[in-house]
């Protein structure tokens, strides 16, 4: 894995990883191969010693979240979901978009994936060109316009909003009681 690189952990202490070998153009002719990996460390000695390609098929992997049965990732330029609902760490389908029209750049992109506390997804937008960002199939005019900024989505109901907007580069954000 060259770069970026995203890490989450799971609710069974699994450390999850994705990344681009392609980063930050794929060559003419290149299959999209990023990748997300599990490892885990099963005698708890502090090292991983399982390790599981869950997926292999991304273009461009920019940000991640485990959760709401299976991982949710910046396959740029679209934020997908990744349904493993039996937790058998073998995908139930291909990649399903949720939003589309998030703006490619070097790495300035759709990025920083968490889960808040409101129980929203959380994400980064680094890109001075706007976005115009809806689920697949939203006519322009009714597309959120953003650039640079935090975002939210919710992984039930599906809406999305803007959080921040205007900002340099974010990549990422804190939570506070603020």
């Amino acid at each position: 894995i060259n770069k970026p690189v995203n890490m989450n952990w799971d609710t069974r202490g699994r450390l999850w990883v994705s990344g681009s070998t392609i980063y930050p153009h794929a060559k003419p002719g290149q299959r999209p191969n990023d990748r997300i990996i599990i490892l885990e460390d099963t005698d708890h000695d502090g090292r991983f010693d399982k390790r599981k390609v869950f997926w292999d098929k991304g273009r461009y992997l920019t940000g991640m979240a485990v959760g709401h049965g299976g991982v949710w990732i910046g396959n740029s330029p679209e934020l997908s979901f990744i349904p493993d609902r039996d937790g058998d760490d073998v995908p139930d389908s291909e990649p399903i978009v949720m939003l589309d029209g998030f703006r490619l750049s070097t790495n300035n992109v759709l990025n920083n994936f968490h889960w808040g506390p409101d129980g929203w997804l959380y994400g980064a937008l680094g890109v001075d060109d706007p976005s115009h960002i809806g689920k697949p199939g939203t006519p322009m005019e009714q597309r959120f316009e953003m650039s640079r900024g935090i975002w939210r989505f919710h992984p039930v109901d599906h809406t999305f909003e803007r959080v921040a907007d205007g900002m340099v580069n974010p990549w990422g954000a804190d939570l506070n009681e603020f």
